[in-house]
């Protein structure tokens, strides 16, 4: 049902959101049909738990953050695993890293944190600190890659174009 029913369904409104950018819809949408993925895996037997604790606790605060603005400023949608992809408008960017650092405290293991497009710091309110208050993760989020919508993926044949290195893992940009 879902395959045949609910997904085209769900692209049409999808693309319709995009084609009047409308954030709002699209962020809607895109939280409710990966929680309905999630569920379906979970409906399984036995049961597929792709989601984890920190997947959750980004789900809690992807709507905190939201509440806090009376709006859908961040979006997310998980991989077929934990990882987190998170949509927002570029003005937000700067700030929703900033909680996302406030919540999940990098690890000083000598790797980046920050990947890809360059992000300034941002200060964040003691009206938005309160409605984020949790306790802190460290280490939760291994490292958040920055990026922004592009042509698609393209294959490249210069090496110093790549995204990921011969390891399989982000390449740090500057």
């Amino acid at each position: 049902l879902r395959a045949d029913v609910v997904v085209p369904e769900r692209m049409e409104t999808m693309i319709e959101s995009i084609r009047k950018k409308d954030f709002e819809a699209f962020g809607q949408l895109t939280m409710r049909d990966s929680n309905q993925f999630h569920a379906t895996c979970l409906d399984t037997f036995p049961p597929i738990f792709y989601l984890n604790n920190v997947s959750q606790r980004v789900i809690s605060l992807v709507h905190q953050y939201n509440a806090f603005y009376g709006e859908t400023k961040v979006a997310y949608s998980f991989d077929a695993g934990p990882n987190a992809v998170i949509f927002m408008l570029e003005p937000t960017v700067n700030e929703f890293v900033e909680v996302v650092k406030h919540r999940f405290p990098p690890k000083s293991n000598g790797q980046t944190f920050l990947k890809g497009l360059p992000v300034d710091r941002a200060v964040l309110s003691d009206g938005l600190h309160s409605a984020i208050a949790s306790d802190p993760n460290p280490g939760g989020v291994s490292y958040i890659i920055v990026t922004k919508p592009g042509p698609g993926p393209m294959e490249s044949q210069d090496a110093t174009m790549d995204l990921l290195g011969g390891d399989g893992f982000p390449l740090h940009c500057v």
